[in-house]
């Protein structure tokens, strides 16, 4: 066998490949600018940092406050819980490690309003990363703040909103109850993050600009929590068995650097193919032809 010759067809291979891929990424405008803009935001260390923010800062905050707001935080917890793929074993091993009324006496209502306010850097993580795609200074202090507080408390809300409508769907059932239950969840989740980047953004970006985002994140988003919920209990549950509640927590952190990377992925391909020339141009005469045919229907 001659190692010096495989190792020559195996380089080559390789370099051709390569030349392959940059010509390609080239002679492809949209594709070209998706590679930059990856490396531009630094995809992967945003994916962590808000994946990180959601362990260390969001989570918390909803064990806290289901102990101490139960019937007005328990549908957000169950609705995080149902997209996680944590199941049942995930739960109660959590549950059983900590009871409501040991939360409420060791945290105090002090406590409950630190850990809302700490879970705000959950709110700035997202904020940053919006600011990050757009190319917009960022907004701190005070005022910033403030709106991330407010995002946030809205976003719980949405999360109550959303349990309520699964329970509506799960009651459905059937085939054309799971279409009309998946088009409902797309609609809401991509009017939160429309609304999400444009709040987030301080109104600096038109909402026409943010849509292609929103939609994507809406699209793609109920498709990963519904795969999730396919997946994760059974790896939850291993982790489980093998870890005990580190198994879980573990687990939560893989499944969000995934709901990350749905975030902060269709953002950046909202962004960079609604500003495509080609792809303005086919928008364009697009609505001019529904606006020339709209006329001739009404006459």
């Amino acid at each position: 066998m001659d190692l010096t010759a495989i190792r020559d067809r195996a380089t080559t291979t390789y370099r051709t490949r390569r030349d392959q891929a940059v010509d390609l990424v080239e002679r492809t405008p949209v594709l070209g600018r998706l590679v930059s803009e990856f490396v531009r935001i630094e995809f992967i260390d945003r994916c962590m940092l808000i994946a990180a923010q959601g362990l260390l800062a969001l989570i918390p905050m909803l064990v806290v406050l289901t102990a101490f707001l139960p019937h007005l935080s328990g549908d957000a917890v169950h609705t995080f819980s149902h997209a996680a793929g944590v199941g049942g074993d995930g739960t109660k091993l959590i549950e059983g490690q900590v009871s409501s009324d040991q939360v409420r006496t060791q945290t105090g209502i002090i406590g409950l309003l630190i850990t809302i306010f700490s879970a705000t850097s959950f709110a700035r993580a997202v904020q940053r990363m919006y600011e990050r795609i757009w190319e917009v200074p960022h907004v701190g202090g005070i005022s910033g703040a403030r709106r991330c507080l407010l995002w946030l408390l809205g976003w719980l809300m949405t999360l109550q909103l959303a349990g309520a409508l699964r329970r509506i769907a799960d009651g459905l059932g059937g085939l054309l109850g799971d279409g009309a239950a998946f088009v409902v969840q797309v609609v809401l989740l991509t009017i939160i993050w429309w609304a999400t980047s444009w709040v987030l953004l301080f109104g600096r970006v038109a909402w026409s600009r943010l849509l292609l985002g929103a939609v994507l994140t809406g699209a793609i988003g109920v498709s990963y929590n519904r795969g999730s919920s396919w997946l994760m209990p059974p790896y939850v549950h291993a982790n489980a068995e093998q870890f005990g509640t580190l198994g879980v927590i573990l687990a939560i952190s893989t499944w969000l650097i995934g709901f990350a990377a749905v975030l902060v992925g269709s953002a950046l391909v909202g962004r960079i193919v609604s500003e495509d020339p080609t792809v303005t141009r086919v928008v364009g005469s697009a609505w001019r032809a529904v606006g020339r045919a709209a006329p001739r229907r009404a006459g």
